[in-house]
């Protein structure tokens, strides 16, 4: 059976043909036809292993969602029973406990110091300004036709559409 790639080479070829008029219209509209059907039925199976692909990358995502809240439940217990052990020793005043197995201390954290900010009263000369292209401005004014230095409108490209 001949690939889809071969098909719509058989078809711009007989297309040439047809504009040149040195091919007998009624053998040229059954060619065609022929050929048509095949690409038909190719684009069939492409469309059939497209959907199946699909259907496998949900069930993946899926098992992925299973995963994802299995592992956060695990974290979730892990980090109740750290809570619970730490606020055990503080409680008892022990900052470090050695087991043939593992040390547990308790320790101050590292890094920098943790800041709390309240937006609402920050003086103005602690805010960062971030500038960032304005979007629908740059189009509106490519659309009507004038010129930004370092920006231009691409062509839409196409895509495939199953329905």
């Amino acid at each position: 059976m001949p690939t889809l790639y071969d098909l719509t080479g058989k078809r711009a070829t007989l297309l040439s043909l047809a504009e040149d008029g040195t091919v007998d219209p009624e053998v040229l509209q059954d060619t065609m036809d022929s050929i048509d059907g095949e690409i038909e039925e190719k684009t069939e199976g492409y469309v059939q292993v497209i959907k199946q692909i699909e259907a496998d990358a949900a069930g993946i995502d899926a098992e992925i969602k299973r995963l994802t809240d299995r592992k956060a439940a695990f974290l979730h217990n892990r980090d109740h029973i750290k809570q619970s052990l730490q606020e055990g020793l503080e409680y008892a005043h022990v900052t470090k406990v050695k087991t043939p197995l593992f040390t547990v201390t308790i320790a101050k954290n590292g890094g920098k110091q943790p800041i709390v900010i309240d937006e609402d009263s920050l003086q103005a000369d602690a805010w960062k300004q971030v500038l960032q292209p304005d979007m629908s401005n740059i189009r509106e004014r490519l659309e009507a036709g004038k010129k930004i230095v370092g920006a231009e409108l691409k062509p839409r490209g196409n895509h495939l559409l199953i329905k």
